[in-house]
């Protein structure tokens, strides 16, 4: 099933995906109080497909870790699991510890297709996780709150330096807020514009942003592409 099928119903079967059996254990706790059936998948595979395969099989929503290779066999994070679950119509919800030291990295790659980002501890709640499929399952229907509504906007390079993911772009989106720079990973610009990150620097980029989203961190952005030359007499 789908969500396009159908929306999620009490006793549905959500899939967890977590590498250490006591969050696996909580989470299930979490997914109980919310009113679905915990499926915990044990062993996370090497493959994506593998996981996949498995998820489908056994469940109509998945609720992740983003850092699920701790035992060195997983070279994926879960925010890749969930986006590309949400692209395949399954809702999925990141729940993670590491919410604030990953969201402009690992995590900001994938954003476009994370609603709604959950920070183990703070949002370790039923009613949190409730919301999270609400909002994921309106958005595999092409609905989008306004926090979430992507816009065509020009993005400028400001600076690159090296981050503990790779090298990492500050970016200023007028749009949003013209003093404040947001860190991308450089690598999500260069590999679409087939640029080297040292010509980044200074450059008028045009992406697909969530110029609403009331935080940093829950800007996305997406579909890269060069922007307009800078006027004449700028």
């Amino acid at each position: 099933m789908n969500v396009l099928d159908r929306p999620l119903r009490p006793g549905d079967p959500v899939a967890i995906i977590e590498d250490e059996a006591v969050n696996r254990r909580t989470t299930g706790w979490i997914v109980e109080e919310a009113d679905f059936t915990p499926v915990p998948v044990a062993r996370i595979p090497a493959s994506l497909d593998e996981l996949f395969a498995e998820i489908e099989d056994k469940a109509v929503a998945v609720l992740c870790d983003h850092r699920l290779g701790r035992g060195g066999s997983v070279s994926y994070y879960g925010a890749e699991v969930v986006a590309k679950s949400n692209r395949r119509k399954i809702p999925a919800v990141l729940l993670t510890s590491y919410a604030n030291s990953d969201e402009n990295s690992t995590i900001r790659r994938w954003r476009s297709d994370i609603p709604m980002l959950l920070s183990r501890g703070a949002d370790s709640d039923p009613e949190r996780l409730a919301e999270a499929f609400s909002l994921t399952e309106e958005e595999c229907r092409g609905i989008y709150t306004e926090a979430r509504k992507p816009y065509r906007v020009i993005v400028r390079v400001q600076d690159c330096r090296y981050g503990p993911e790779g090298v990492v772009a500050e970016c200023v989106i007028t749009a949003w807020q013209p003093r404040t720079t947001v860190d991308v990973p450089a690598s999500m610009i260069t590999e679409r514009l087939d640029m080297p990150i040292d010509r980044l620097v200074g450059k008028r980029l045009s992406a697909d942003v969530n110029i609403y989203a009331p935080t940093a961190g829950e800007l996305y952005f997406r579909d890269f592409s060069m922007g307009p030359g800078v006027p004449a007499g700028w």
